[in-house]
């Protein structure tokens, strides 16, 4: 199995694992500190569909995986989705140039470099070396990755929305 990592074009193919603050169950990561993140130096990797957030540039974006349940709630809160799509990307409104501007590098790795976390990522204290690597825009991203891209004022607070909702998500940021 093939797994992921996207980041901005590079001459290396080789990836050392960085500095990371996360939630103990790695359901949110960030380059920046946070109260109740915990430190960590990881490489970060994911399979075709985990990969999904991070195909977007480095801006607040929430994740809802699609399955009827999640489509029922979404509606529930006057979302539209389409339910031919793999997943559901919230982002601010106001970063939608930004966004459609966006092309991401994706790099692929042979899985056996890794361990699976909780949260359906994967992780490496070491460091590992690509074995190909391709760039896409934003429009073939979205296609590729069946995304549907949903913008709104503040993805901070549909993160509240969501937790008091029971919504499963992921959040970066």
């Amino acid at each position: 199995m093939l797994l992921y990592k996207v980041t901005a074009p590079r001459k290396s193919k080789l990836f050392n694992p960085t500095r990371f603050y996360r939630t103990p169950d790695f359901r949110s990561s960030s380059t920046n500190p946070k109260p109740g993140y915990i430190t960590d130096c990881l490489l970060y990797v994911g399979d075709f569909e985990e990969i999904s957030i991070h195909l977007f540039p480095k801006i607040h974006r929430i994740r809802v995986r699609n399955t009827k349940a999640s489509r029922l709630k979404l509606a529930s809160l006057g979302f539209e989705t389409d339910p031919s799509k793999k997943c559901y990307i919230f982002a601010h409104r106001k970063d939608q140039g930004q966004i459609m501007e966006f092309e991401a590098t994706v790099y692929a790795f042979e899985d056996n470099h890794f361990m699976k976390t909780s949260s359906n990522e994967y992780i490496s204290r070491h460091p590992v070396e690509a074995i190909s690597s391709e760039s896409y825009t934003m429009s073939e991203i979205l296609q590729r990755w069946c995304i549907q891209l949903i913008l709104v004022a503040s993805v901070p607070k549909l993160s509240d929305i969501f937790s008091d909702s029971s919504i499963i998500y992921s959040y970066q940021t």
